[in-house]
């Protein structure tokens, strides 16, 4: 009996050390041609991958193990289309996607909208549009399904409480220009950075709920571009640095924040999401959208943490 059931504990283990293995191997292409250019990327607990494509205005999927991340959800008929962040709150079985428009910056184009997607069958649940000149970025929530989402246009965070049919602007403030990234530490403390400006930042948030103050951290080293980041389960915060092409482990401690580089050498990283050990990182190409040059394939590639 103990040879069978020790036997049986490493076949086990065996199988799970394949499993990790084949999660955390290789690249994940997004999409199958050049003209995907995805912005950001999550995953659920069993290593499901979602990316949405800027250019495309749909959604990709990646099965765990999975080599292509491939459609899951059209682009909408109408509407902005530029799919900016990406968040999946699995415990209410939402996919948060930001649904922009590329001129807001340029002072025209179309409101974003928020869209909430159902995990289970990718049906779109609800659409929240935001106000005029906005640029819908990247999201977070919180345990009760309260979705926060930043407007890099407006130098604002828009939230969305629980059950409400409607957008309201949480803050506004010139401490948040460049808004691009969003995440929730465990103990609720809200983080975002700033991609111009090159800041992380504190969100204080009162007993009501309301915002307060915005505290720049005290970095210990600069950074360049941050972009989508993700606290993980480990309360380390993983930021991708388009304009440095790296991704950082940054440790936060009161006001400072240890910034260390874990893999640098990317083509315009802008998102992170980790699953287990493995951190996914979304290396977008964003500037050769501009340059209108060959970007090749976009892939997602794997960090190996804790080694």
């Amino acid at each position: 009996m103990f040879r069978r059931n020790a036997f049986a504990a490493v076949l086990a283990a065996a199988t799970a050390i394949a499993a990790s293995a084949a999660l955390a191997a290789d690249k994940v292409q997004i999409g199958d041609n050049q003209k995907v250019f995805p912005e950001s990327i999550t995953s659920i607990a069993d290593g499901t991958l979602y990316a949405g494509s800027l250019t495309l205005g749909v959604l990709f999927k990646a099965a765990p193990g999975a080599a292509t991340a491939d459609i899951w959800v059209q682009k909408p008929a109408d509407g902005p289309q530029a799919i900016a962040g990406v968040f999946a709150d699995e415990k209410s079985g939402i996919l948060w996607a930001c649904y922009a428009d590329l001129g807001a910056f340029g002072g025209k184009g179309m409101p974003s909208q928020l869209k909430a997607i159902d995990l289970a069958s990718g049906a779109v649940k609800g659409s929240y549009p935001f106000p005029d000149g906005s640029f819908c970025n990247d999201i977070a929530t919180t345990a009760d399904g309260t979705a926060f989402a930043t407007d890099t246009a407006g130098s604002r965070i828009m939230r969305l409480k629980a059950g409400a049919g409607a957008l309201e602007e949480w803050i506004k403030s010139d401490a948040l220009q460049g808004i691009d990234g969003i995440s929730f530490a465990a103990d609720g403390k809200l983080y975002v950075n700033s991609v111009m400006a090159n800041k992380l930042m504190r969100v204080d948030i009162g007993a009501d709920g309301a915002a307060g103050a915005v505290t720049d951290l005290t970095l210990s080293e600069p950074i360049k571009g941050p972009d989508g980041m993700r606290f993980g389960d480990d309360g380390v915060l993983y930021v991708a640095e388009n304009g440095a092409g790296r991704v950082d482990a940054v440790t936060i401690s009161g006001d400072a924040a240890t910034v260390k580089s874990l893999k640098d050498g990317y083509d315009a990283p802008t998102a992170v999401t980790k699953v287990g050990s493995t951190l996914w990182v979304l290396e977008a190409k964003i500037g050769q959208l501009s340059a209108g040059t060959d970007p090749g394939q976009f892939y997602t590639w794997p960090v190996a943490l804790g080694q």
